[in-house]
């Protein structure tokens, strides 16, 4: 009989184990700053698809995006403040509609050096309060120095 309840809690213990690491990271994470939902497209072949649900955090100079269901204490992508620019934003349509989160907006922003786009989706809000922290770099911070190749 006690084999049985011992194998039981056990099995109990060990499908819940997951769930409890990654509540714990969350509080972690949050505890290191604010923490905010946000999922990222991390292909863009088909229309509407490639997106992951993650939550991401301002960190000094960068913009720090985690996946949510992974146990990584480490950023997926990093977007440093001096190398990103806004380019757009818009409303999630078709699929993107059903899989992001309610009320979200399509955030698309690009890395300055490669031209690379990365899209983000996150509440209204949270666009508001990422366009101002682009805009409020120190004057000069934009400045990108010209590759080594190029004259002058």
């Amino acid at each position: 009989m006690w084999e049985i309840i011992i194998a039981a809690v056990l099995v109990i213990c060990l499908v819940l184990l997951p769930f409890a690491l990654l509540y714990l990271r969350r509080r972690w994470l949050t505890g290191q700053g604010g923490l905010f939902d946000c999922a990222y497209q991390v292909k863009e072949t088909t229309p509407g698809s490639g997106w992951v649900l993650g939550m991401a955090r301002y960190r000094g100079e960068h913009l720090e995006w985690f996946r949510s269901f992974s146990l990584d204490l480490r950023p997926k992508r990093v977007f440093p403040r001096v190398g990103t620019a806004y380019v757009h934003q818009r409303r999630p349509a078709g699929l993107e509609a059903i899989a992001l989160f309610e009320d979200s907006m399509i955030v698309t922003l690009q890395d300055r050096l490669t031209g690379e786009t990365s899209s983000l989706s996150m509440a209204r809000d949270e666009v508001l309060a990422l366009m101002s922290w682009l805009e409020s770099a120190p004057p000069g911070s934009n400045y990108l120095p010209a590759s080594a190749d190029t004259p002058g």
